[in-house]
């Protein structure tokens, strides 16, 4: 460490929305309301709106409100996710529709590693 720096953490900024204002956004998505009309009627950002919508359409209004606790998917399940999504050209809410996945992130990492260990064999 450097003499006289001072360690700082960073600063949270993510936005924490409370059940209120996701039921506001749960209301408009129901009544087909896309993820950009959303995000300027809610002054939100549009990846947020854009993830709460797939959120919904993929997992129903439990999805969207957020489950509590954190999933555990077995290694068949990962890989057959990945596998539609990549090879079969499922979109990623019909992946997380048909696999009860309750978020994008583990399936963009499934299919990540998916093409690391798949394709470099293709081509041996």
């Amino acid at each position: 460490m450097i003499r006289g720096a001072v360690l700082r953490m960073r600063e949270d900024r993510r936005k924490r929305y409370d059940d209120g204002f996701r039921r506001e956004a749960l209301g408009l998505i129901k009544a087909g309301v896309g993820y950009v009309s959303l995000a300027r009627r809610l002054a939100m950002p549009a990846y947020t709106a854009k993830q709460w919508t797939m959120l919904y359409r993929s997992g129903g209004e439990e999805s969207f409100m957020g489950a509590q606790g954190s999933r555990r998917y077995d290694w068949e399940t990962k890989a057959a996710a990945a596998r539609d999504h990549v090879d079969n050209g499922l979109t990623v809410t019909e992946v997380m529709a048909k696999y009860d996945v309750a978020s994008v992130a583990p399936l963009r990492r499934w299919c990540r590693e998916y093409r690391a260990v798949v394709w470099p064999s293709m081509t041996a």
